[in-house]
């Protein structure tokens, strides 16, 4: 069985996209996929979850109906030999469909359209300039969106006695945030929680793998592209980090560990203004080397990307206090 998923991807118009035309573009995906053999002749059957991420091309045509976008494209994945395990010990090259045909539609909305009057009068810069010398800007702010966790690294344990298993599986985690703003270093302090987990089996061998992930986080904005600003930072995480393992039907394993660890942050906001009350964060987050020890000898690795692409940032303090309308009785 072969699923592949689209997670995120640039694409390249070489003229610009109009109402009523057809437009040509190019481009990259990062793009996993999941493969598993079905083995009914062996007594633990089923193959290895082979995951993989990979960045296929693609190319294709995008028609604009007004708000309404329909894109075809096809997709070439150039890397599609992988090595697989067919039983615990013979390992065999396997490949999978290099092309892709996709059919996919979107619709364009604007949320700050109605700011645009402000912005091109001076309007807003006025605004800006003295909210924040009166140390108004600086606010504390709520976030929450799903991140995708790749795990990463390799498990000396699996190494030596489980060769056959594959890579964890991308997990799906719900992220919650608390932060503060500090408008005159453009930097971001904030505490952060994550739960994610993810599972993997073949030929009689189940595991499981759980990190729950309480992180302080410092991140510095350092340019501003017309409302894409991008940042860099660091975090600190208090980790509870989990590994069970159940062979033949015998449970081998359950360890678990409390730890800190360090990760390191890059994202970028969506941000036309810096009076926003609301504003879309993309982010992500590597930890090199979280190992969890099993037997003393060998680990689990729990190094893993985190990639939150839409995360919600509300600032409740500007929706629900008048300090942004007061601004306009002091001209």
């Amino acid at each position: 069985m072969h699923t592949p998923n689209v997670e995120t991807g640039f694409k390249f118009y070489p003229w610009r996209i109009e109402h009523g035309k057809i437009r040509p573009f190019l481009g990259v995906v990062w793009t996993p996929f999941l493969y598993e053999q079905d083995n009914g002749n062996l007594s633990f059957g089923d193959g290895p979850n082979l995951n993989h991420t990979s960045f296929p091309l693609i190319g294709g045509l995008t028609y604009r109906n007004r708000q309404h976008f329909f894109n075809l494209g096809i997709s070439w994945n150039y890397s599609n030999a992988q090595d697989y395990y067919i039983s615990r010990t013979e390992q065999v090259e396997i490949n999978t469909p290099p092309f892709q045909v996709s059919l996919s539609y979107g619709f364009l909305f604007d949320t700050t359209i109605r700011a645009e009057k402000e912005w091109e009068s001076g309007e807003t810069q006025r605004k800006t300039l003295k909210l924040a010398e009166r140390g108004r800007l600086n606010d504390f702010y709520l976030s929450t969106g799903f991140s995708s966790a790749f795990w990463l690294g390799n498990s000396t344990y699996n190494q030596e006695k489980r060769p056959y298993l594959t890579k964890f599986t991308a997990s799906i985690a719900l992220e919650f945030g608390l932060g503060y703003h500090f408008h005159k270093w453009d930097m971001n302090l904030s505490l952060n929680y994550r739960g994610m987990s993810s599972s993997n089996s073949a030929y009689g061998a189940e595991q499981d793998i759980r990190r729950r992930a309480y992180g302080l986080e410092v991140t510095k904005n350092f340019w501003d592209y017309n409302g894409f600003v991008p940042f860099f930072g660091a975090i600190v995480s208090s980790e509870n980090l989990r590994f069970r393992e159940d062979f033949e039907n015998q449970d081998t394993f359950d360890v678990s560990q409390n730890r800190t660890s360090l990760g390191f942050t890059f994202g970028w906001d969506i941000r036309p203004n810096r009076i926003q009350t609301w504003l879309i964060r993309s982010n992500l987050r590597l930890y090199p080397r979280l190992m969890l020890n099993v037997d003393g000898q060998r680990s689990i690795s729990f190094s893993n990307l985190e990639a939150n692409f839409v995360q919600l940032v509300i600032y409740p303090e500007r929706i629900f206090s008048k300090k942004l309308r007061r601004i306009d009785e002091t001209k």
